[in-house]
């Protein structure tokens, strides 16, 4: 990557629009624009016209051949080093549409930029120090949020509480890992430190790594949706019950047993959660080769969901029926739905499931009483999801929650911590507990790009689009 280079690109979504963003960074930045823009009222012959830092200033972009206008535009211009990439940065605003945008940043390229790689801008940020990684991720999940809830996890996690969180503890365990090999090198004069002051940081930082690995199951389906499964007999109500939670006729739905005859995958906003819904063929024993193939594809729809719904009828007895979806169901996390409860107003939910099923069972994470028909009840399956999914008080604690990248640093960081706590519990030399320490405060410096490969940089910012 060449620092120095001045680099341009369209920020804005191509196509027509009202406005549309070129954007330059670099040291030659701000000379190129003064070669470009001719503010309003200045005249176009007299030189270079003055470029004012933080301030947006109205006028035109000229080809730099030709010297005719391209469009007429507003040039916001920042200063290093007070600016997003922490080099003399440049927004051009202009009139929307691909022509203009790609005039003006072919005349940026002709007059000496080249054209920034996907997340340049943002890269060079996080190689200013502007940002950690973590509010670089963030940077990725804000453009990326298709959710109200998706887009205020990365904003959080944007204004940098993630990563403050991470570096505390890292900061804490670097201090006693100074400590500990001073004591190393210098037995006589600082001695070992402390075996108190060692357990106190070490519950203190486990702690602390724990609530923040709480965060990355609400992080990964909030970020990559959640798929959830609708399963249970045929007839028992799943068409309708899609029906009732996307707020509109998807599905079939007939009286005739076995009616859904393919998975059907549909997308829903649930307060915020990206949940994929999967409706599923009625389970049950079939000669029909269509339905026999649907079956089996039910089966696969369970194997992929994150979370089943398996739906019964209140108003009918237990059958084997129902006993083979629970089976396929397995360990997954489920809720056990008893639908037609308006057929059925005594139901009881306790007296229904008495002795049907095994008692070393995998429990639901909850037991609901609905109609798919009238929508009584529906609203609390979205309850239950959300439940699930969102650990409130450990986001906002955490000020954001942990990627994959992340999750799996921070994990190994923890391991290497209990690692520590073994050898102090087992009373070896303290030489023997810094190569663990060391190993935990490593991995937290990856998290937040303290100390990070060129590699892990080069993928984190490859799924950037190209002008942020």
């Amino acid at each position: 990557m060449f620092l120095d280079d001045t680099i341009c690109a369209i920020s804005t979504a191509h196509g027509a629009g009202a406005i549309a963003i070129v954007r330059l960074a670099g040291d030659d930045a701000w000379s190129i624009t003064q070669r470009l823009f001719t503010p309003q009222g200045f005249p176009h012959q007299a030189g270079e016209p003055p470029l004012k830092t933080h301030t947006a200033q109205h006028g035109f972009i000229r080809d730099p051949k030709t010297g005719n206008v391209i469009d007429e535009v507003v040039v916001i211009a920042y200063k290093a080093p007070n600016s997003y990439t922490g080099s003399d940065l440049i927004e051009i605003n202009c009139h929307g549409g691909s022509v203009v945008t790609a005039e003006i940043l072919n005349a940026c390229v002709e007059s000496g930029a080249r054209l920034a790689r996907a997340g340049e801008f943002t890269q060079r940020a996080f190689l200013a120090g502007k940002i950690d990684l973590t509010q670089a991720e963030a940077v990725l999940d804000v453009i990326q949020a298709k959710t109200v809830r998706q887009r205020q996890l990365a904003v959080s996690a944007m204004a940098g509480g993630l990563g403050a969180k991470i570096k505390a503890v890292r900061f804490e365990l670097l201090t006693l890992l100074t400590e500990i090999v001073a004591g190393i090198d210098f037995p006589e004069e600082v001695g070992d430190a402390p075996h108190e002051r060692i357990e106190s940081v070490l519950k203190q930082s486990t702690e602390a790594l724990e609530r923040l690995l709480q965060t990355a199951r609400s992080g990964h389906f909030l970020r990559e949706g959640m798929k959830v499964a609708i399963v249970g007999k045929p007839n028992a109500g799943k068409s309708s019950l899609l029906n009732q939670l996307l707020s509109y006729d998807r599905a079939i739905v007939t009286e005739i047993a076995g009616t859904t005859r393919d998975a059907l995958h549909e997308p829903l906003d649930l307060n915020g959660i990206p949940v994929i819904l999967i409706d599923t063929a009625g389970i049950r024993h079939t000669q029909d080769t269509v339905e026999q193939i649907g079956i089996e594809r039910s089966a696969m729809a369970v194997e992929e969901a994150d979370f089943i719904l398996m739906l019964f009828e209140a108003n009918s007895a237990w059958s084997e029926e129902d006993s083979k979806v629970r089976e396929l169901v397995g360990n997954k996390p489920f809720v056990l739905i008893a639908n037609k409860v308006d057929l059925s107003p005594d139901f009881n939910f306790d007296k229904f499931l008495q002795g049907k099923i095994a008692q070393d069972a995998a429990k639901p994470i909850a037991k609901l009483e609905i109609s798919a028909k009238t929508g009584e009840g529906v609203k609390n399956i979205g309850a239950v999801i959300e439940n699930y999914v969102l650990t409130e008080d450990a986001l906002k604690q955490a000020g954001g929650s942990l990627n994959q990248r992340q999750h799996e640093l921070c994990r190994s960081a923890n391991q290497a911590l209990q690692l520590v706590k073994e050898t102090l519990d087992t009373g070896l030399p303290q030489d023997c507990l810094a190569t663990d320490l060391k190993l935990a405060v490593d991995r937290l410096s990856e998290v937040c790009g303290e100390s990070v490969s060129e590699e892990v940089i080069a993928q984190v910012f490859a799924n950037f689009c190209i002008g942020k």
